[in-house]
């Protein structure tokens, strides 16, 4: 006769008693594909989270200009450098001799359509270029090398301009810059007009007609 031996192992988990046990291997699994490392330990530990901003700065380091400049003629500044207007513009009497600020080879010579009339392009080198617009006569031809006392031309009145004077442009490697601070001190043209001092009107007081009729009997 058959006799059945004492199983020693683990009691079996009836079906009630294995929903736990389910619940409990599903969070593991969740937890362990999500990639959270649990800490234990004691104290707890504070992650503190940081958030880094990109900042962009930018130093401009003042270097020494490769050449002098001078001004290409005496005058004043009637119109300064802007976005809208990409020069300076420095009046001056009608004929006056244009020099350029500093030495160069003529690159471009001629009548500008654009307003700007007769031109002269000069190249100083490392990047730097000089334009002098508005010119009466030219004095100079493309490829000649010129030098600061040579005369490129006359102050004139060619192409769009309300007056003599010589529009004045500098660019370094293409950019036009403010000619300005390159040049020697030049007066505004406030300092050498200055607008006139105007005092408020003040309204008449009122008039009496008895008062004007008795004192015209």
């Amino acid at each position: 006769m058959f006799t059945a031996r004492p199983s020693f192992g683990l009691p079996k988990l009836t079906n009630f008693a294995r929903i736990p046990a389910r619940i409990a291997l599903g969070v593991f699994l969740l937890v362990f594909f999500l990639g959270y490392q649990p800490y234990f330990g004691y104290p707890p530990l504070k992650h503190s989270v940081v958030y880094a901003e990109a900042t962009q700065e930018q130093t401009i380091s003042s270097q020494a200009l490769p050449f002098a400049f001078q001004l290409p003629h005496l005058g004043y500044v009637s119109t300064h450098f802007s976005v809208y207007h990409p020069a300076i513009d420095i009046a001056a009497g009608l004929g006056m001799p244009i020099h350029p600020i500093t030495g160069g080879t003529v690159v471009d010579t001629g009548y500008n359509l654009w307003g700007l009339g007769l031109v002269v392009t000069l190249d100083h080198g490392q990047g730097y270029h000089s334009l002098y617009a508005h010119l009466g006569k030219i004095y100079v031809k493309t490829g000649q090398k010129v030098s600061m006392t040579d005369t490129l031309g006359e102050v004139g009145l060619t192409g769009n301009t309300s007056g003599p004077h010589t529009h004045l442009e500098l660019s370094k490697a293409g950019v036009n810059i403010n000619p300005l601070p390159f040049l020697p001190p030049l007066q505004d043209l406030a300092s050498v007009y200055p607008q006139p001092t105007t005092t408020p009107l003040t309204s008449p007081a009122p008039l009496d007609l008895k008062k004007a009729i008795k004192a015209s009997l």
